[in-house]
């Protein structure tokens, strides 16, 4: 059997159980775990995103000549190492693609684009082989409540809580990476390289290899950042290789980390937040205050990143207020850290977050019939959190996306979505499971691959 057919059949199950069985009967196929891993392992990227135009060298036939798959991924790895970039790697990707057979062709443009198209995320491959797929690592904050908020000391950091795509900047041997928090490529066709290029050799002058933590969010032509789902649809098509040069143009990058990239890969920062933000604030106003030299490298226009606005605060008092100011200015809440706080691959007792509605990141795990003149199409998804503990049912969709759910339900199967929702309550039909209050849908997470467990809902 190909991989090909493999991913078919694991495509064509419908459970999320039926997939881990599949995944699991094929553990034994070492050209399968090697295609799982080149498509799934966050810190496997080609630097390419768009599938090039190409013609096969070889027709099917009796006297097959094609390359294997197995080839294929051998040859992938001079873009991984970037020992071709630009127009030579698209040009090594063409010539991959036209030396095999229609059916490895696929499977190549699909590790490409880092999505298999079956519904086999790390999550379900881990299931299957455990610990087979690194987890990418992502500092998070604590809800807000009695006892997180005895973890904060004063004085302390109030910033802005971004609300656009969470996102990394890794800097590496003069080349800029942009991905999710999953670890999954965003592809600003070069607009923000030089930019975080003079950030990072500004930042750390003895090592410019840099790992800067942040948000990107999406201006006008005034400079001012639009509205969440229209940014944020921007922003998926660098994800899935579709932005124009116009849009990427539109994306900055609000920035409130930095620290030397080996550090990111310890998976733990050195230095003290304090430590860290200091030396950013200090770099960015330095850039700021350069403006030719500025100019000389970047060319005119604004700068494509930003520091995140903030306050040093010294109570919880003052955090309330700065809290509630940006609220009334229209923002989504703040983050408050502790200056001692380090970077590591946690939900961090060190940063607390103030918001005034509440969210979950949930798998869907399944889709209801509609009724009415909804027949035929989707009514509602099924939605659990990591450990299947907390569960909802969301609808209330437009007709355009209820109608482009319906069509695209195999590949939506266990992936993540954002729910808003007012409270958490006892499930009644369930016992020992809970359900969510009015809960209804934000936004499908394309950067994101976990749900969040019971114990991170509140």
């Amino acid at each position: 059997m190909s991989i090909l057919q493999i991913l078919n059949l694991i495509e064509k199950e419908s459970s999320r159980t039926g997939k881990i069985a599949l995944i699991e009967a094929n553990k034994d196929n070492e050209l399968f775990k090697k295609v799982l891993q080149k498509a799934l392992n966050p810190y496997v990227n080609f630097y390419v995103r768009k599938i090039p135009n190409y013609t096969f060298r070889f027709l099917s036939g009796p006297d097959d000549k094609h390359q294997t798959l197995d080839w294929a991924l051998d040859q992938l790895v001079k873009l991984e190492e970037r020992e071709v970039t630009g127009h030579a790697a698209i040009a090594h990707l063409e010539y991959i693609l036209g030396e095999l057979n229609t059916e490895d062709a696929t499977v190549v443009e699909r590790i490409i684009g880092k999505d298999l198209r079956c519904g086999a995320a790390d999550g379900t491959t881990n299931a299957a082989i455990p610990d087979f797929i690194p987890e990418y690592p992502c500092l998070l904050a604590r809800p807000y409540d009695e006892k997180n908020i005895k973890n904060i000391t004063y004085p302390a950091y109030s910033q802005l809580k971004a609300d656009g795509l969470r996102a990394n900047v890794l800097v590496k041997n003069g080349k800029v990476t942009s991905c999710g928090r999953s670890g999954r490529p965003i592809d600003l066709l070069g607009f923000l390289d030089a930019d975080m290029l003079l950030l990072a050799a500004t930042v750390m002058t003895d090592s410019q290899d840099m790992f800067f933590d942040g948000e990107f969010v999406v201006v006008d032509a005034n400079e001012k950042i639009v509205d969440r789902k229209t940014g944020n649809g921007i922003i998926n098509k660098a994800i899935k290789g579709t932005i124009s040069d116009a849009e990427a143009k539109q994306v900055r990058f609000q920035v409130w980390d930095a620290f030397p990239l080996s550090e990111f890969y310890a998976r733990r920062s050195k230095d003290t937040y304090k430590e860290r933000f200091e030396r950013l604030v200090d770099s960015v106003k330095r850039i700021e205050s350069n403006p030719d030299k500025a100019d000389r490298i970047l060319g005119k226009g604004p700068f494509r990143f930003r520091l995140i606005p903030f306050e040093v605060v010294n109570s919880l008092e003052e955090a309330v207020k700065h809290f509630e100011k940006l609220l009334a200015a229209g923002e989504e809440g703040t983050i408050l850290k502790n200056y001692c706080g380090l970077w590591e691959d946690t939900r961090s007792k060190h940063l607390v977050k103030f918001k005034a509605e509440k969210d979950a990141d949930m798998e869907i795990m399944g889709f209801n019939p509609g009724e009415g003149k909804f027949e035929g199409m989707v009514g509602s998804i099924q939605m659990a959190s990591s450990d299947r503990l907390v569960e909802c049912n969301i609808s209330g969709f437009p007709d355009d996306l209820r109608k482009w759910i319906t069509e695209h339900q195999e590949e939506l199967l266990g992936t993540i979505a954002t729910v808003l929702y007012n409270e958490r309550i006892k499930s009644k039909a369930r016992i020992g499971v809970d359900s969510l209050f009015l809960c209804r849908f934000q936004e499908f997470r394309s950067d994101k691959k976990i749900a969040n467990s019971s114990k991170e809902i509140k």
